[in-house]
């Protein structure tokens, strides 16, 4: 779907059509309008899955509603841009780790928008022996896994599982060796990867 933009930007957004930036236009409706190959690339959708649809939707559903209000903050001014690690759900159902940037913008039909950036994390890809490799994941690590896939903190999981903040980043630290994962992030990525985490289904598979 073409964007409507003062004359005098286009140029500008003709450069960033080509220039290989995964970004995607957001409307005052949290409307997809436009996205670039490389954002589609990276979500592995046609466009026609995506341009129309709701950007939150492209996302797993445990960071959804934490998206939606960072975005409603700056489609409605109170802040001009934000930055969030999170997790885009890929076509299959696939789940790949990164950061989301999003900047208020204007100059186009419809009203007050928003450009999203999204960044891949490059070190979370999960490689083809990853995916064959045997993981032991004890009950309380699978509860620990749930609770960070939801994006839940550390002080949270503690509170919610009975358990000091101490026995949260033991249970933790043994998640990202057995995972080979360097952040929470990747730990997520890889866990749905392999297939102990399924988008929309709690708890996780066993």
């Amino acid at each position: 779907m073409p964007i409507a933009v003062h004359d005098t930007d286009t140029f500008h957004w003709a450069l960033l059509m080509q220039s290989g930036i995964s970004v995607a236009v957001i409307d005052a409706e949290r409307r997809v309008l436009w996205a670039s190959p490389s954002f589609l690339h990276n979500l592995s959708r046609a466009r026609e899955k995506i341009v129309g649809g709701h950007l939150s939707d492209l996302f797993h559903p445990g960071v959804k509603e934490h998206l939606n209000l960072l975005i409603t903050e700056v489609l409605e001014g109170r802040r001009i841009r934000f930055s969030q690690e999170t997790i885009l759900v890929r076509g299959g159902g696939r789940c790949a780790g990164g950061n989301l940037v999003g900047v208020a913008m204007g100059g186009f039909e419809g009203g007050p928008g928003l450009l999203a950036l999204w960044h891949p994390d490059r070190h979370s890809t999960v490689r083809t022996n990853d995916l064959s490799r045997q993981v032991t994941v004890s009950e309380m690590g699978r509860r620990v896994l749930e609770g960070v896939a939801r994006g839940l903190s550390n002080a949270t999981l503690a509170s919610q599982l009975y358990m000091s903040r101490n026995g949260i980043s033991y249970h933790l630290g043994e998640l990202m060796r057995e995972f080979q994962a360097d952040n929470r992030t990747e730990l997520v990525s890889r866990a749905y990867a392999m297939g102990l985490l399924k988008v929309g289904t709690w708890p996780p598979a066993t």
